[in-house]
């Protein structure tokens, strides 16, 4: 059993990742804001929380020690990334920079997964074969920027890494729907479920032959649809007609994918479309009942 850290480890994906990989036996550190509530791992063995920061090397120096593993998910996300670059790339960039020298001042330098994103090749819309792993960067907002600064500190790090660019996460739960939607209604997307998604982050530990590569992690074939698709699909399940829905009057960074290779080492797509929208539908008829 391995010794693992995670940044932002008091988020939604945080605690779910937590909680899949104490299953499996491992020690964990979770890693977050002091203001962060820390409740959900309290009692559990093998488990400290760490109430810091990435960005103050005496919080890293306490999380990091033994640890063998480290799953770095902390970050701004969209939209707030949006509302203020200075604030987006301190967290981001800087915060990773930090993560990144106090791995390699470790007298044991841990294995780094990152979380990076598909939002780093920007608008796509204009290409008809799938985006695999090695298409070419082209960001275009602050959020995708931080990403590409990252991993380029990632890569020069001279750490083991294995460098995750992860689509935009489908969660089944009683949601408003967004306003608008991040995508144009006939743009091409391919989301993820959360479980599938954290499905893969567990298999990568102990696996060395992910490391030193760039891993896209999407839903998969089944989740290849139009954005007007998947919204009528979800609004049927939400009880929400699609003439209520708006889409953006541009593309977003969203695409179809090419995650043979990442299926082929992990096998973490076993969550289909149709699976997702009918375990959305019990959510929101429990919610409602």
């Amino acid at each position: 059993m391995a010794e693992i850290l995670i940044t932002g480890g008091a988020g939604n994906l945080g605690r779910m990742l937590a909680s899949a990989l104490r299953k499996e036996g491992h020690g964990l550190r979770i890693l977050d804001l002091p203001s962060c509530d820390f409740s959900f791992c309290s009692g559990w063995e093998k488990t400290r929380a760490v109430a810091g920061n990435i960005l103050d090397p005496d919080s890293l120096k306490e999380a990091l020690a033994g640890v063998d593993w480290v799953f770095h998910l902390a970050a701004i996300l969209p939209p707030a990334s949006e509302a203020d670059r200075a604030r987006t790339f301190r967290v981001n960039v800087e915060g990773t920079r930090s993560l990144l020298e106090a791995c390699a001042s470790s007298e044991k330098a841990p294995k780094v997964v990152f979380a990076s994103s598909v939002s780093v090749w920007g608008d796509t819309s204009r290409e008809t074969d799938l985006i695999g792993p090695d298409h070419p960067v082209n960001p275009n907002d602050w959020y995708a920027e931080s990403k590409v600064e990252a991993e380029r500190l990632l890569f020069a790090s001279g750490l083991p890494y294995a460098n995750l660019r992860i689509s935009a996460i489908s969660i089944p739960v009683f949601l408003d729907p967004p306003e608008p939607w991040p995508f144009t209604a006939e743009q091409r997307i391919e989301l993820v479920a959360l479980a599938d998604l954290v499905r893969a982050l567990v298999r990568i530990v102990g696996r060395d032959s992910a490391l030193g590569r760039t891993l896209l992690i999407a839903g998969g074939p089944t989740w290849q649809v139009t954005g007007a698709r998947y919204v009528e699909l979800w609004g049927e399940a939400m009880e929400i007609p699609l003439e209520d829905m708006r889409f953006q009057d541009r593309p977003g960074w969203l695409n179809w994918y090419d995650t043979g290779a990442s299926q082929a080492l992990l096998d973490f797509q076993q969550t289909t479309l149709p699976d997702f929208m009918a375990r959305l539908r019990a959510a929101v008829e429990e919610e409602l009942a």
